[in-house]
C-alpha cells in the first residue's frame, strides 16, 4: 500500500510539472492576457520589423497606438565601440534631455546612432546640437546643417523611413556636441482596448471586440446614434478668434461661429464622454489647410472649401473622460460647430460577424482562429 502511494505521488508530481512546464510555453497559457493577444495582432499583421531584437511591452504598445512621434537620447543610442567621443552631463551649454550628451573630439568625429523605428512613414527629424558643421547621414542622404555654440533644435529634413533598424550616421564638427534626435510623423489611429493596453490583465472578449473593430475599420457597419452631440463653436471660451455672424461665408447652425484675423489661430473644444466607444466626427469649417488633433494623439488634415461646409471623418475611438479635440485654423479660417454621433457596436452581431461564439474567457484556440482570420483581411499599417 505504501508503495502504490508513493508511486501515485510520484505520477501526481510529474504530471504537475509537465503542466507547469508546458503552461510557461508561448501559446498554452492558463489563463490569456492582454500581452497575448498584443504580441498576437503585431505578428500575425506582419508588424514585427518594427520591434527591437528583444521587445518589451512598450514597442508593442508603440506599434498598436501608431505612435510615430519619437525622441532617441544620444547617450544611450550611440555605438559605444566605435565612437570615439565622451558623455558629458554639465550645463555650460544650456539644458540638454536625458542623462548626458555626446562630445566630440577636436577634429571631426563620427558617431553611429543606431535606433529602432516602430512603424514606416515619412518623418520630420530634428536634432539637438551645439556648434557649426555638423553633417548627418541617412539612407544615404547627407544633410549638413549647423547651430549655435550652444544646445539649438535644428531641423535636419524630412525622410521616408521603413519600420525597422536605423543607423543615423553624425559627423560632428571639432568641439561638436550632440544631445538628441527626434523623428516625428503623424500619429495613426490608435488600436488599444477601452482602458488603455494593461498587458498583465486577463484578455477579454471586450478587449478583442473592441481592438478588431478598430483595426479592420468595422465601426461603420453598425447604425448611428439617434442623439449626437453637438458643440457649438461661439460658445468657446477662445481669446484669439472672434465671434461673427457673417451670413454671405454659408449659414451657421446657431446663426454665429468663429473667424480667425490676418494670423493663425486655434479652437479648442473641450469634450466630456461618459464611455468610451466609436464616434463619427463631423465639422462645418472653412480654410486651408486646417489641421485637427484627436485627444492630443491623431492628427487629421483637412483642405475645406473658402465657405462654410460640413465634412465628416470615419469613425473615431474616444476614450471615456475630459480630453480636448483642437482644429489649427488657417488665417480667415473659421469653424461653426461639432458633432459627435457614437456608433451602436451590437454584441450579438460581433459574434456573427467574427464567425464564433464568445465564452466566458477567450482560450487559445480561439486566438489561432482569430489569427486565421486577420490573415485572411490582409490588415497593413
Amino acid at each position: 500500500m505504501q508503495r502504490y502511494l508513493t508511486m501515485s505521488n510520484t505520477i501526481h508530481l510529474y504530471l504537475t510539472f509537465i503542466f507547469l512546464f508546458f503552461s510557461t510555453l508561448p501559446g498554452y497559457a492558463a489563463e490569456l492576457t492582454q500581452r497575448d493577444w498584443m504580441v498576437t495582432l503585431v505578428d500575425t499583421v506582419g508588424w514585427s520589423y518594427g520591434l527591437p531584437d528583444e521587445p518589451q511591452d512598450p514597442d508593442y504598445i508603440n506599434i498598436l497606438t501608431g505612435n510615430r512621434e519619437l525622441r532617441f537620447e544620444a547617450e544611450n543610442v550611440y555605438s559605444k565601440d566605435e565612437d570615439n567621443v565622451s558623455v558629458m552631463s554639465f550645463q555650460n551649454f544650456g539644458v540638454f534631455g536625458g542623462s548626458g550628451w555626446l562630445h566630440g573630439t577636436r577634429k571631426p568625429t563620427v558617431v553611429h546612432l543606431r535606433v529602432s523605428l516602430p512603424i514606416s512613414g515619412e518623418y520630420k527629424m530634428h536634432a539637438h546640437i551645439r556648434q557649426v558643421g555638423h553633417q548627418f547621414s541617412i539612407n544615404g542622404t547627407v544633410t549638413e546643417v549647423d547651430a549655435n555654440p550652444e544646445f539649438t533644435l535644428v531641423s535636419i529634413g524630412t525622410f521616408q523611413l521603413q519600420s525597422g533598424a536605423q543607423e543615423i550616421i553624425v559627423t560632428l564638427p571639432p568641439g561638436g556636441s550632440i544631445d538628441y534626435i527626434t523623428l516625428k510623423a503623424p500619429n495613426l489611429a490608435a488600436i488599444t482596448p477601452d482602458e488603455g493596453w494593461q498587458p498583465d490583465e486577463s484578455l477579454t472578449w471586450g478587449v478583442i471586440q473592441t481592438t478588431m473593430l478598430q483595426l479592420l475599420d468595422l465601426a461603420e457597419l453598425f447604425p448611428s446614434s439617434t442623439t449626437p452631440l453637438v458643440f457649438e463653436a461661439e460658445e468657446l471660451d477662445q481669446d484669439e478668434i472672434k465671434v461673427v455672424s457673417i451670413p454671405h461665408l454659408g449659414h451657421p447652425s446657431g446663426g454665429k461661429w468663429l473667424r480667425t484675423g490676418p494670423l493663425p489661430a486655434e479652437a479648442k473644444f473641450p469634450i466630456e464622454l461618459a464611455e468610451s466607444g466609436f464616434y463619427d466626427l463631423s465639422l462645418r469649417v472653412m480654410g486651408n489647410p486646417i489641421t485637427i488633433s484627436v485627444g492630443g494623439h491623431q492628427e487629421i488634415s483637412l483642405a475645406a472649401k473658402s465657405y462654410l461646409d460640413d465634412y465628416t471623418f470615419n469613425s473615431l475611438f474616444l476614450f471615456a473622460g475630459n480630453s480636448i479635440i483642437s482644429l489649427a485654423l488657417p488665417p480667415g479660417g473659421g469653424v461653426d460647430k461639432l458633432v459627435l454621433t457614437g456608433r451602436q457596436i451590437d454584441t450579438d452581431l460581433l459574434e456573427t460577424l467574427f464567425g464564433f461564439a464568445q465564452q466566458i474567457q477567450p482560450s487559445a484556440a480561439d486566438l489561432d482562429t482569430l489569427t486565421t482570420l486577420l490573415a485572411a483581411f490582409g490588415v497593413k499599417r
